[in-house]
């Protein structure tokens, strides 16, 4: 498995990334092949593995369907041994959706497949969709709102201090669609990275935000000032869904970390 040190892997790489074989608009074979036409010395493919733990939560519309796990590894060693090159290496990476209940046991048994990382995130607020779409949040009392998010920070603590991911993904996504205020959950946020900083974890600079409501990317720069003060290591992802996004906004994105303290790089 991939672990990173401060201040990160450094620029060309992009690790969080999603194909149809998801809730991307690509196959597996044009995201690859686009991510090393771009320039990308680095570039892994995550589809979202998700197993909840009962059946109030159904997200069989945009995560992989398990049966699929085998043709998926499959499909990405053969693209590797294709593309890899001196300048270009594939790696194998899953995005999985993180479940107090039963964490332990989705990941032991991915324990056999030849993955090269994986992403923690939380996308379920109890059975509350965060990111699904908008519609789902306009007719939210406030109050609902805080417990939503109270909910989904204390999940993303708990895959944090897991210490079993190899970083935390889109850390302050309740913020997407602009229908919170995000500042209020920055100790949230604090805690989380003092779990990451705790267990040597990392986090990414994920640019898709800049695309949807909040227009900012995840996490929000206050988040990165301090994961920088605690030395944790980011990554910057694209989490493309499109091929001609495989590495949208990095320049934007390493300038944002310039001026939240990490190095130029």
């Amino acid at each position: 498995m991939l672990k990173f040190t401060f201040p990160g892997p450094g620029a060309g790489v992009s690790y969080h990334n999603h194909s149809d074989m998801s809730d991307g608009a690509a196959s597996l074979e044009l995201m690859c092949r686009a991510a090393k036409a771009a320039g990308l010395r680095e570039f892994g493919m995550s589809d979202h593995w998700v197993i909840p733990p009962d059946n109030s939560i159904d997200a069989s519309s945009w995560r992989m369907k398990p049966d699929r796990l085998d043709e998926y590894i499959e499909k990405l060693l053969k693209l590797k041994k294709e593309l890899d090159s001196e300048n270009f290496t594939l790696l194998l990476g899953l995005e999985i959706d993180f479940f107090f209940e039963n964490y332990r046991e989705v990941l032991k048994n991915l324990e056999s497949y030849p993955l090269d990382y994986t992403i923690g995130s939380v996308h379920y607020s109890g059975n509350f969709p965060i990111d699904h779409s908008i519609t789902d949040w306009v007719d939210l009392s406030e109050e609902q709102k805080e417990k939503i998010c109270s909910i989904y920070w204390k999940k993303l603590e708990g895959a944090a201090a897991c210490g079993l991911y190899t970083f935390i993904g889109h850390l302050d996504l309740p913020k997407k669609f602009g229908m919170i205020d995000n500042s209020k959950y920055l100790p949230c946020a604090f805690k989380v990275l003092n779990a990451v900083a705790k267990t040597q974890g990392a986090i990414e600079l994920n640019t898709a935000g800049w695309f949807k409501e909040c227009n900012e990317q995840y996490p929000c720069s206050d988040i990165l000032k301090e994961a920088c003060s605690q030395k944790i290591p980011v990554v910057v992802n694209a989490d493309a869904h499109h091929q001609d996004h495989v590495k949208r906004s990095f320049a934007e994105a390493a300038q944002i970390l310039e001026k939240s303290g990490y190095p130029a790089r």
